[in-house]
């Protein structure tokens, strides 16, 4: 198989990607390239479970505190940048390692993405007044008349992905499944490695986790971020945690409330990685038990390398 290696570890939120990640980097000479969508902003660290410095010392790590959280990064640009650094890493005999859990981000740099049409303005003006106040099943029903394809691989509820299909037929007249096949070839040998856990046991870490970013001083970091004049509109203060945290602060919502709703809505964005990844049959599954370190489950990719004769 030719192109540079390629190692890809996903999983949902809180599975210990992470820990696996570094302590494989460690064995095979790796570097780390974060395939989280909100770690690349500065400031935001306790609720994207970014790796410490400690952690950043021992293994080098990429995509990491890259800007402000009011720039704007979209999916291609993160996928030039990835590419970019994927080859800086190979060409220092190093192992490039993505290691993340936003599927649409992974799947930019697995398989290429397509780039956006270059739009006149007043057109694009055009089709977002068009589009404004209907309502998401109406939306829906318009991508079903104009785009069958994308349709079928768009979730009725994904309101922001439905827009974004009608946006771009509407100002170039081409569907968005069309483009979608003009993607530039990747020229990686990829391995896709997919960690998983009960599910019992995930939404227990889960639960712990974000009442540990509390206990660590959470509602700090997002008030910080307030106070530099991040405010709530910005797509990075979307984020699960701190949209509801931002709620808390405007005394809307307890402080109890907030820490269960942020529990609650991190377990179902897990699920929805899951599904997201469950489609991708090139993903080879590890299950991670409970009794196991992150260690044990690093030799256990380590084998699976060798087994599949990847290139390390």
């Amino acid at each position: 198989m030719e192109g540079i290696p390629l190692l890809v570890i996903l999983g949902p939120t809180a599975v210990g990607k992470s820990e696996i990640a570094i302590s494989l980097a460690k064995k095979i000479k790796g570097e780390i390239i974060s395939a989280d969508s909100m770690q690349f902003y500065r400031g935001m660290n306790l609720g994207t479970a970014k790796p410490s410095a400690d952690e950043q010392k021992v293994v080098p790590h990429h995509l990491i505190d890259l800007l402000k959280p009011d720039v704007p990064f979209n999916v291609f640009d993160y996928a030039k940048e990835a590419e970019k650094i994927i080859k800086e890493i190979h060409q220092r005999k190093k192992v490039p390692i993505l290691v993340g859990g936003s599927g649409l981000y992974i799947r930019a740099v697995v398989d290429g993405l397509f780039e956006n049409p270059k739009i006149d303005s007043e057109k694009k003006s055009i089709a977002k007044e068009k589009l404004r106040n209907k309502s998401t099943d109406f939306l829906y029903q318009e991508l079903k008349k104009i785009d069958q394809k994308a349709s079928q691989k768009i979730h009725p509820n994904d309101r922001r992905r439905i827009k974004r299909a009608l946006e771009v037929f509407y100002t170039t007249g081409i569907p968005i499944s069309v483009l979608q096949k003009k993607k530039p070839s990747r020229a990686f040998q990829t391995l896709l490695i997919g960690i998983s856990r009960e599910r019992k046991e995930l939404y227990q870490r889960i639960n712990k986790r974000v009442e540990a970013i509390f206990a660590q001083g959470f509602v700090d970091e997002v008030k910080a971020l307030l106070e530099n004049g991040y405010t709530e509109n910005l797509n990075s203060m979307q984020a699960i945690g701190y949209k509801e945290t931002v709620v808390y602060l405007n005394n809307e919502r307890s402080l109890t409330e907030t820490i269960e709703l942020i529990k609650k809505n991190t377990r179902r964005f897990a699920k929805r990685q899951l599904s997201w990844f469950r489609q991708d049959k090139r993903i080879k599954w590890i299950t991670f038990d409970n009794e196991e370190s992150s260690q044990d489950v690093a030799v256990k990719i380590e084998t699976l390398l060798k087994k599949s004769h990847f290139c390390i």
